[in-house]
Order: structure tokens, then sequence, then C-alpha cells
């Protein structure tokens, strides 16, 4: 496929189905329009539409897994994803920690955890460390080929949720770590991950928080600069009331950077709307945790970013990342 190639589809709200919503901001490229960043009129979900098509999504997500590849690190793109999955290490064992620890199940003497868009496997691995016995769900195939050479060759039980080998109710456990926002259906992958849960089981989602306290004061920087760079590859602009992004440079490099680092994430959650989403998909006492992200390159960034400020936050529902964490019924209600 050509990096230059512009494939968009339009969706409903996830959460409301409704048609009725209010433009935040645009991707365009080579001048053609790539996503339109909206908010539902009825339920306030934030989400890309149109965006890029499910063929283009899944091309431009083989790109940042490509071992041939090279980044601007010097290395390739999958030796990329693997140093920042390494790095996740600490964030991947605060999610651990939200889930309790193993014990025993009905499965077998170790409860079976289930992670989704695993990555390179260290949360999975993590997770064996600490006496779970852990699967994954990911949709590269190099990564998957990573994770069997090094956890063993039954540690993968497929691509996504529509294609685990898993039956209803495997599960004691599943993790969604930085996941959901990236689906063209979150609704449908939660209802799919519910039904992989035993009763009683734990799902835990976590997404960066569009309604952040460091988004916000982002945003307003961004606003009172006029002009600003998301990233080394994308200049964001403020015009009448909405975002532009824009490759800012002209070549095929810049243009795979810039498919990729604006338009991988479909949906913007904030505490409501995640926690609405996830009833509506059959769970129930949901609870939150501060969460944690990587640290910003600036110092606005790293302070509002850090483990204390982001427990001080949570009450508002202003912390950096959303981390919910949500059960199965026992018995029907």
């Amino acid at each position: 496929m050509s990096t230059t190639l512009v494939e968009t589809e339009s969706a409903p709200c996830n959460l409301c189905s409704g048609d009725r919503s209010s433009a935040l901001g645009e991707i365009r490229m080579n001048g053609h329009l790539l996503g339109r960043m909206v908010q539902c009129g009825s339920c306030g979900l934030r989400f890309l539409n149109p965006r890029p098509t499910q063929r283009q999504r899944e091309w431009l997500y083989q790109q940042e897994y490509e071992t041939q590849m090279s980044d601007e690190h010097g290395g390739t793109r999958f030796q990329s994803v693997q140093g920042d999955q390494d790095r996740a290490r600490p964030r991947f064992g605060r999610y651990l920690d939200q889930l309790g620890p193993a014990r025993t199940s009905a499965r077998g003497p170790r409860p079976r955890l289930l992670d989704v868009g695993a990555g390179t496997g260290q949360l999975q691995e993590l997770a064996g460390e600490r006496g779970w016995e852990s699967f994954a769900l990911e949709p590269s195939e190099q990564a998957c080929d990573y994770m069997r050479a090094r956890l063993g060759a039954g540690c993968v039980v497929g691509h996504d949720l529509a294609d685990c080998s898993a039956g209803p109710g495997s599960f004691d456990a599943i993790t969604m770590a930085h996941v959901i926002e990236h689906l063209p259906d979150p609704l449908e992958a939660l209802r799919r991950a519910h039904a992989l849960l035993a009763p009683g089981g734990r799902l835990l989602v976590a997404t960066p928080n569009d309604a952040s306290l460091y988004e916000r004061l982002w945003q307003a920087r961004q606003r009172w600069a006029g002009n600003g760079m998301a990233n080394p590859h994308v200049t964001l602009s403020w015009r009448n009331g909405t975002w532009l992004r824009t490759p800012a440079h002209d070549n095929d490099r810049a243009l795979v950077e810039f498919q990729i680092l604006t338009t991988e994430h479909l949906y913007f959650f904030t505490r409501s709307t995640l926690e609405r989403l996830l009833r509506r998909a059959g769970y129930t006492n949901v609870r939150w945790s501060a969460g944690s992200v990587q640290p910003a390159r600036t110092a606005i960034g790293r302070a509002l970013r850090n483990d204390t400020v982001n427990r001080a936050l949570l009450p508002l529902g202003l912390q950096a990342e959303l981390v919910a964490v949500a059960e199965k019924r026992t018995a029907p209600p």
C-alpha cells in the first residue's frame, strides 16, 4: 500500500449509536481529510469520524512492528516497541497490583490471565512471575513469534478478541493496557472480553484520560502559542475553534510516522464515558486507580504525570491515565 494513500470510513457513536456530533479537530495529509475528531452530542464520547479504514489501520500497525524498518534512534521499529515495553514494566506491575494477588481457581491451581494487545509480552511475563498462568492476544505476527520463542508455544491464543481460541469463562482476569482507544468497536470488544471471563472475574482497562489536567493545560498552551509541534513529524495548529494536524515534512518517512502517530487512537475517553461503556458491556463494581504514564518531555508534563500528582488528581477525574477495574457478576442480577 502506498504511504500516501488516504482511505477513510464513517462510524456512529460507539456508546449510544448517535449520529449528531460536533467537530473538535482534523487530521489532513496532502490536502486530504484523514480523520476528524468529534464529540457525540448525546453522550459526550469523543472519537474519530471519519477515520482511516480497517485495511489502512492494519497496514500502519504492521509498520510499527516492522523488523526491517529503522526508527529515529538507529534501531528497528520492533526494537523500539520492545524497549518501550521494557521501560513500562513498573507500570505493568501496578496494573497487576490492582487485580490483587493470584489465587487458585476452579480452572486449576494457577489463575488464568489474558493480556489483550500484549505487544512483546512484558506484562504477560510479569504476570507469570507473580503466579498467574498468562496468555496473550496480539495482532502483530512478528510480536507473536517473539513471545512464542520467549514464553512458550502456547502463550498466544489469537490475534484479537474475535479469534481467541479460548472458550467462554476461561479466564480469571483480563488486561487491556492502552488498547481500547485503538479498537474500531470498543463496546463489542468489551462484550467479548466479558464472555471470556469466569463469573467474578476482573477486567483492567488502562487508557489516556482526555479530560486530564495535563491535556487541558497542554491544549491551552497550544492555543496561546498558535502553532506547535505535537511530535517530531506533526505540526498542530488552532484555527477557528478546532485543531488541525498536518505533516511537518514532505518525505515518505515522515508520512508513515504522521499516519501512525495521529491515527492510532480512534477513541478519546473520560472517566464518565469509559464507565458508561463498561456498564453497557455488562460489567459491575467499576473502581478507579490513579495510574501512571511515561514521563513527558516538558517540565509541566513530568510534574502532572508523576504518581503522587496522579493520586491527588484522581478524586477530580483529572489524572493523566484512566485505570478502571471492573468485574463480571458472580450470578445473574
